[in-house]
């Protein structure tokens, strides 16, 4: 990469922000403007809390143990931070997120097309997919140049044309708002960024980031938190303006029933281009989930590989390939069966080691029983959940015990708890001293 650190940070933010952009995060935004109607606004504003901020928050949190292969996981205790690391790149990597991108974007952007043949051409598809996967991460150090550089002004450029010719030559027509979306808008927004779950790939392209930036002369900690956090900025705001296109997309297609955003925006690409239409949306959907797909890996790759020093990086890398390739022509239902639990499981405590990583951040000292309280608690309550996620009859009565905590009809009966342990964790570091050492990050960073 170019020795220009501001050419750097660009390329860097701009190759984050199409790793986070994949599939679910194309179409969600298009879902919300068209059932949300005339309550748009805060629908999206909740969606922006949880779609945006949470990752950067993620990413911001990474940079804050760049030193350390298990990053801030290792505040909940080496053994745990492990686990949760490991259960982490299993489910963003090879295991789910991976062969999810290739089977979606066949699905959205190539199925249609044609016709007949649906299994060979995923056979044939997946395989140039993920030979392409192959080639844009088999250069360890050029993985965030080659996503960020040339992959994502080629995604932007079909992203802008599509939302510009959308916004100015579609009327946006919102109708009353969907049930879900009429008394608390703002809170079903903000669950549907919620279920992105890119805070748990914030967490995996934090390493990708981290090394990149390293290798590039940002040698101190001090500069690599600081590239880090501008990065993520740059990647959350184009997040947020593709999102509020998308948006603006799904206000103006309310005259038919769609369902879901990727038929939306599909119908809409053909409003614009005719025919032209579907190829144009298959470009968008193809690009977003490569860039996905190719930070995923290249972070799993460099994390196991840290794990297994021995086994060569080529090796590793065909390992990760081959069983995606695999596992994206199963079909996503069976992928999706086995992984849901394992999401619902991990995904909390994730979410909150990233918001005690901004929390520690601002408040002086040294948390310590509010990490590990916090992330137990969250865990412990998610496991009972993703027991009831497998669907399984024995676990029946259990969906309805859990129903009838709070946030449970949502799957957020995790959060009250975490809070009053997180609360209890403060109050056990503030009686042993721990917040009372003026540890801020800026006295940190500048000792570095």
């Amino acid at each position: 990469m170019r020795n220009s650190k501001p050419y750097v940070i660009a390329v860097t933010g701009l190759a984050l922000f199409a790793m986070f952009f994949g599939a679910g995060n194309l179409i969600f935004p298009v879902m919300i403007g068209y059932q949300s109607g005339t309550n748009v606004l805060p629908a999206i504003a909740g969606f922006l809390l949880t779609g945006v901020l949470l990752p950067v928050f993620g990413i911001i949190g990474s940079a804050r143990e760049p030193d350390k292969v298990g990053g801030i996981a290792d505040r909940i205790g080496r053994i745990p931070g492990k686990i949760l690391l490991i259960a982490i790149f299993l489910s963003t990597g090879v295991l789910y997120a991976v062969p999810r991108v290739a089977a979606v974007s066949f699905e959205i952007g190539i199925a249609p097309l044609i016709g007949d043949h649906q299994q060979l051409g995923l056979l044939v598809y997946s395989v140039i997919f993920f030979a392409l996967c192959f080639w844009l991460t088999f250069n360890e150090n050029r993985v965030v140049e080659n996503i960020g550089a040339w992959l994502t002004p080629i995604l932007l450029v079909f992203l802008i044309i599509l939302i510009i010719n959308c916004v100015l030559r579609l009327a946006s027509a919102p109708l009353e708002p969907d049930p879900a979306y009429v008394d608390s808008p703002m809170l079903t927004g903000l669950l549907q960024g919620y279920f992105t779950m890119d805070a748990l790939a914030a967490l995996v392209f934090g390493i990708v980031i981290i090394t990149s930036l390293r290798r590039n002369g940002f040698d101190t900690k001090k500069k690599l938190f600081r590239a880090t956090a501008i990065s993520g900025i740059i990647a959350g705001v184009c997040l947020a303006l593709v999102y509020l296109g998308l948006t603006a997309i799904g206000t103006r297609i309310t005259g038919k029933e769609f369902d879901n955003g990727a038929s939306g925006l599909a119908y809409a690409a053909s409003l614009m281009f005719g025919r032209s239409g579907q190829i144009i949306f298959g470009i968008i959907a193809f690009f977003a989930c490569l860039t996905t797909a190719v930070g995923l890996i290249g972070a799993s790759t460099s994390y196991f590989k840290t794990m297994y020093p021995k086994v060569p990086r080529k090796t590793m890398l065909i390992i990760h390939i081959a069983i995606a390739l695999v596992l994206s022509n199963l079909g996503l239902t069976m992928i999706l069966k086995i992984v849901a639990p394992l999401n619902q499981f991990i995904y909390p405590a994730a979410i909150c080691l990233i918001v005690l990583a901004v929390i520690d951040w601002l408040i002086p000292g040294s948390f310590h029983w509010t990490y590990r309280l916090s992330a137990w608690t969250a865990a412990f309550i998610a496991f009972f959940d993703a027991l009831w996620t497998t669907n399984l009859p024995v676990f029946e009565g259990l969906g309805h015990f859990l129903n009838s905590l709070p946030g449970g009809p949502q799957h957020m009966e995790w959060a009250p708890f975490t809070l009053v342990a997180l609360i209890i964790g403060l109050i056990i570091d503030a009686v042993q001293g721990r917040l009372t050492r003026a540890n801020t990050p800026e006295a940190e960073l500048s000792s570095n």
